[in-house]
């Protein structure tokens, strides 16, 4: 009886598990697919540019830097997502052996 219990318990947990991997994949996906916008706006990144010393920039140049601080930006969200999303992964991946060991063993009894 406690065995089964066990065996229960053990694939309630694992199940719990890979549902909030599967979740957080989903998520991180979307984050992948389409990421969350760049909310500095370029008069911001003007304004902030221009109150520094030494101020010698056009607006061209400023502008090419704020797209290219745009890019970076969007560059970072995409790794991160990636990152999270391996993570994710072993989320499912590493409690799956566990479940399918003890749904077997609940089979034999």
């Amino acid at each position: 009886m406690v065995r089964l219990i066990y065996y229960y318990a053990v694939m309630f947990i694992t199940l719990v598990m890979m549902i909030g991997g599967g979740v957080a994949m989903a998520m991180n996906l979307s984050d992948l697919v389409a990421p969350s916008p760049y909310y500095y706006s370029y008069q911001d990144f003007k304004m902030n540019h221009e109150s520094t010393p030494n101020f010698d920039k056009t607006e061209e140049e400023l502008r090419v830097m704020y797209e290219q601080m745009q890019e970076e930006q969007i560059e970072m969200q995409r790794t991160q997502a990636i990152n999270q999303l391996l993570k994710n992964i072993a989320w499912i991946l590493i409690p799956l052996p566990f479940f399918f060991l003890s749904r077997r063993q609940l089979k034999k009894e």
